[in-house]
């Protein structure tokens, strides 16, 4: 296979952007993360007046804007360059295409926490409130832009619990699994 994408949806505090970027440095790939969002703001400036972490607190109708140019976006560079596509609904707006690998990323709530306790230092309760927020948040995001449960695993290729793996391991995993599928 000359072209390659993986998309990679994540549980808050699972590690999946660590752990695109590291996929995307041992495949020497481009990573994707913010960076669709920015390549995507050409010049709406007031679509683009909310930033990538406030999206959700915008209209209906902004969020859908920003979807469909994220969207649009995605399809332009999985159809040009391999890559990895961390968020962003990707697994969903490329989902026709048999060059891409779905993978979503998850540990259980309290490895999610020791994540974000050790990056944010924040105490336990709050630890686990960001967690269970962000979430919702994107679980929430994903039904809206696709009609579908960001969480259930029949839209992906390969769901990795990550808790107790170091991302090594992961990615391990991760390129045995594409070595096996094509």
């Amino acid at each position: 296979m000359e072209k390659l994408v993986i998309t990679i949806a994540r549980s808050y505090g699972s590690g999946g952007k660590e752990i695109g970027k590291t996929l995307a440095d041992a495949l020497g790939i481009k990573y994707y993360g913010r960076e669709i969002f920015e390549m995507s703001a050409d010049d709406d400036a007031e679509v683009y007046s909310v930033d990538d972490e406030s999206i959700h607190n915008s209209s209906i109708e902004e969020m859908d804007a920003i979807f469909k140019r994220q969207a649009k976006t995605i399809r332009e560079v999985a159809e040009k360059e391999s890559c990895v596509i961390v968020g962003r609904c990707a697994d969903y707006v490329l989902r026709d295409r048999n060059d891409v690998v779905r993978l979503y990323l998850y540990a259980p709530i309290r490895d999610c926490m020791r994540r974000v306790i050790r990056l944010y230092e924040l105490n336990p309760d709050d630890a686990k409130a960001l967690v269970h927020s962000m979430n919702k948040t994107r679980g929430d995001y994903y039904e809206h832009n696709t009609g579908q449960t960001w969480s259930d695993p029949t839209h992906y290729d390969l769901c990795i619990n990550t808790a107790g793996l170091e991302v090594n391991e992961c990615i391990a995993i991760i390129r045995n699994y594409i070595e096996m599928k094509f």
